[in-house]
């Protein structure tokens, strides 16, 4: 057995937490929902603000080279392998993921620290019904189960904010 076939072992892959069938790591979206849970903790934490203010867009090869995970450099050197059309779409959502972070973070900002309406569990609310849905969709691309029902529904019903964004097109 070649190196190369030995990389692409089924049992190899999954034993390294990157899918078989996409080459994919959920871990890289590890980086979108470590933001979020710190957006939707800012209502009752505050101080959080300027840790989400410090958060910034990673490429998928730009995490796993500053991360920990175990089995990075394979997590690298697999993305080369990633079906394109299944790299197109991923990179997509992880496109649409950092814009959707940035407008709250911009949202956030602009409070310059008032509290007063409820405008944190505003943005919050926001983080869990605009970020999750596409850090959701990714999660099924990179495990292959973009068919499964939750993706599904989450592709056929958009968000308040995408169907405001579309009056603004």
């Amino acid at each position: 057995m070649t190196e190369v076939e030995i990389v692409r072992d089924a049992q190899t892959l999954r034993a390294a937490n990157i899918n078989p069938d996409t080459f994919l790591a959920t871990d890289y979206l590890n980086h979108f929902n470590e933001v979020l849970m710190l957006i939707e903790m800012l209502p009752s934490m505050p101080d959080c603000a300027e840790d989400v203010f410090s958060w910034q867009p990673m490429s998928y090869s730009d995490y796993f080279e500053q991360s920990t995970f175990k089995e990075k450099a394979l997590a690298i050197e697999l993305y080369d392998e990633v079906p394109s059309e299944l790299k197109d779409h991923f990179e997509d959502l992880v496109g649409k993921i950092d814009e959707k972070v940035f407008r709250l973070i911009e949202r956030i900002s602009d409070l310059n620290g008032d509290l007063s309406g409820g405008s944190y569990d505003s943005l919050a609310f926001s983080a869990s019904t605009e970020i999750r849905p596409l850090i959701d969709r990714a999660s099924a691309l990179v495990n292959a189960s973009a068919g499964a029902t939750d993706w599904m529904l989450a592709i056929d019903h958009p968000t308040a904010q995408d169907e405001v964004d579309r009056l603004f097109d």
